[in-house]
């Protein structure tokens, strides 16, 4: 099996994923719809893909038409690379994923920009910033552990009415000491 993380960090895989993870369960038709630009034998394809790397899962089926039509979710628990692995990888494949990952970012940013006046972007909370922080390595430690128990708090929450569906990516780049 390849890598975990050439697995999670191709292009259409992550668009999926991600689609999954903000929608909770999609059926292959809505992925295309939802997609836009990919062929449906592709997410066909990187859908059989995932469910081999257990990934994702089936977690809901229904007749339409006398097919079966299969809804999909993310298995969040088979989602993290694994830190060996992350440890193991070249420089240059560590850039590699980090381009893949900036990639799908810039590529969702630029959906919502295309799609959304700028009038909109502090109600629907668009934006984008940098913040440097000057710690010592226990208060890293302290800030880590905090955001993690202030992420865990708000992404179990499902969609559903009254709810309005945000990405939020993060990343620390240590810096080089003067």
């Amino acid at each position: 099996m390849a890598k975990k993380a050439d697995m999670l960090l191709h292009p259409i895989r992550m668009r999926i994923i991600q689609a999954l993870l903000l929608e909770n369960a999609l059926t292959v038709a809505q992925l295309v719809i939802k997609l836009g630009n990919v062929p449906q034998a592709t997410i066909y394809r990187h859908i059989n893909l995932l469910l081999e790397a257990q990934m994702i899962e089936v977690t809901d089926t229904k007749r339409v038409q006398g097919t079966v039509e299969r809804y999909f979710s993310v298995a969040k628990e088979n989602l993290s690379i694994p830190e060996a692995e992350m440890r193991a990888a070249s420089q240059e494949d560590t850039l590699r994923y980090l381009t893949a990952f900036h990639t799908s970012l810039l590529q969702q940013a630029e959906d919502y920009i295309m799609h959304t006046p700028a009038e909109n972007y502090e109600k629907d909370g668009f934006g984008f910033w940098q913040i440097p922080l000057h710690l010592t390595e226990d208060q890293y430690q302290q800030f880590s552990v905090r955001f993690k128990e202030l992420l865990q708090d708000f992404e179990g929450h499902e969609a559903g009415p009254g709810t309005k569906s945000r990405l939020f990516s993060g990343m620390f780049i240590p810096q080089k000491d003067s």
